[in-house]
């Protein structure tokens, strides 16, 4: 159990800080415009979302069927194509809201999630599954 939770804490706390970094950098600083609340509840609605199909994902496809090597990069993977999938998807949404610049900067939009979901997944991948299977192997 104690395990199970670690793995959900981790993909939580892994994209809450992505989430809050989005949120100040494009949603504050960059895209003033808009609802600063409107703002803050699709970051928060997103970080749960994604957070919750990592940790499931890894639970299901990850731990207890692999480890070492394959399991830091299968964790990779799950963080990668989540990451990317929700970055294409909220594009699309902003399209609409143009809370944060999606309309003007898709690509840019797009590739500011894709690029740390790549660097994310392999930090959380290794952080649950390299060193002995992991930083949290004691819990």
């Amino acid at each position: 159990m104690n395990r199970m939770i670690y793995i959900f804490a981790t993909a939580f706390a892994l994209i809450g800080v992505a989430e809050i970094f989005y949120f100040f950098f494009w949603g504050v600083y960059l895209f003033p415009g808009g609802s600063l609340a409107a703002k803050a509840v699709w970051v928060a609605s997103c970080g749960i979302a994604m957070g919750a199909v990592i940790g499931a994902a890894t639970l299901l496809l990850v731990e207890g069927r692999t480890s070492g090597r394959a399991a830091i990069l299968t964790g990779a993977a799950i963080v990668t194509t989540v990451g990317s999938y929700c970055a294409w998807l909220c594009s699309r949404v902003d399209a609409k809201f143009e809370y944060f610049g999606g309309p003007e900067n898709g690509t840019l939009f797009i590739l500011s999630g894709v690029i740390p979901a790549i660097a994310g997944g392999l930090l959380y991948g290794w952080w649950l599954y390299g060193r002995e299977q992991g930083i949290g192997h004691t819990l």
